[in-house]
């Protein structure tokens, strides 16, 4: 029998849960070769025997049934040694935490692995093109994941591969996004395009994107070294609002903000990053690539569009 290839995965909630279902559902997948081990926060680790239970607790221990092993792990409060002892068990460690930690912690990870001389990392670059869009897109907003990149790049004993899926399809409809509006009745009733019509966005929705990584973990593992581009839908903003008017089956309220003017809200309020989201995703570079070509399309795997989602979301 082979030696166990162990997998870490950091973080466990709505991608690195998503990450944890693909994986054990993948046909390739065997625990005896493959254990999957989730990495989660002191606290929650405590959790896990609690009852009455919540419903996170109860999700993590659905996972602990299906044979998934825990560990504790703190991204943001343990040292980069500690980080790189953890590592160190595991033979691919995947990062699926959250994308709202404090600057740094994106390379004290990247760092902790490399130290733990790993065979494989899948670092939290889940998302768009930072290359296109360097370090001076959006701001400044982009630039540690720039850094990220370059940290990898600059040795070979570590394998590592980026899951470029665009936006996360649900992201498109949250409402503190702003591209689709609301009425007082929470019906969509309009559609903001950031730059212009004519920009384009490519999305994916988080359960393809974790299908996506775990073929290529368990089975394409000579995709290695690069970044692997995946779409569920690629399209302009006006073709956007289209789709959405067609399915919510009415007019809405289209409005357009511009780079500029998202600059200058960035500027009135610089602590909040959300402004420096919006002003990227106008800026028309790094956000978008066709679907055909991308690692979806050539291994045929079958994504989710944004009307599909719509409609299985019961959107109206």
């Amino acid at each position: 029998m082979p030696s166990p290839r162990q997998i870490l995965i950091l973080g466990a909630g709505e991608l690195g849960s998503a990450i944890s279902t693909a994986l054990l559902s993948h046909p390739a997948y065997d625990p005896s070769t493959t254990p999957l081990t989730l990495a989660i926060r002191p606290q929650t680790l405590s959790e896990l025997d609690s009852e009455p239970a919540s419903d996170r607790i109860k999700s993590l221990q659905a996972f602990s049934t299906k044979g998934v092993h825990f560990t504790s792990g703190d991204l943001v409060a343990d040292s980069e040694q500690t980080l790189a002892d953890l590592f160190r068990q595991y033979a691919c460690v995947i990062h699926a935490g959250a994308m709202t930690l404090p600057e740094g912690t994106q390379l004290k990870v990247t760092r902790a692995a490399l130290a733990a001389g790993i065979d494989e990392y899948v670092p939290w670059q889940w998302g768009t093109n930072y290359d296109a869009i360097g370090k001076t897109g959006g701001l400044g907003l982009f630039v540690e994941q720039c850094e990220v990149r370059e940290l990898l790049r600059s040795q070979s004993k570590t394998k590592w591969f980026i899951v470029s899926c665009g936006v996360f399809m649900s992201f498109l409809f949250e409402d503190f996004w702003g591209v689709v509006g609301r009425d007082e009745q929470t019906k969509i009733s309009g559609v903001t395009a950031l730059g212009g019509w004519n920009h384009k966005i490519t999305a994916t929705t988080v359960e393809d994107i974790a299908r996506c990584n775990a073929e290529l973990v368990l089975v394409d593992t000579h995709e290695r070294d690069k970044a692997v581009y995946i779409s569920g839908d690629t399209m302009r903003y006006d073709e956007f609002a289209d789709l959405v008017a067609r399915v919510v089956g009415h007019d809405l309220k289209r409005e357009v903000w511009t780079t500029e003017w998202l600059k200058e809200q960035a500027e009135k309020e610089p602590e909040n990053k959300l402004w420096k989201y919006r002003v990227v995703f106008s800026e028309d570079r790094g956000l978008a690539w066709e679907k055909k070509g991308t690692y979806n399309d050539v291994k045929e795997i079958e994504m989710e569009g944004i009307e599909a989602y719509m409609r299985r979301m019961g959107m109206q």
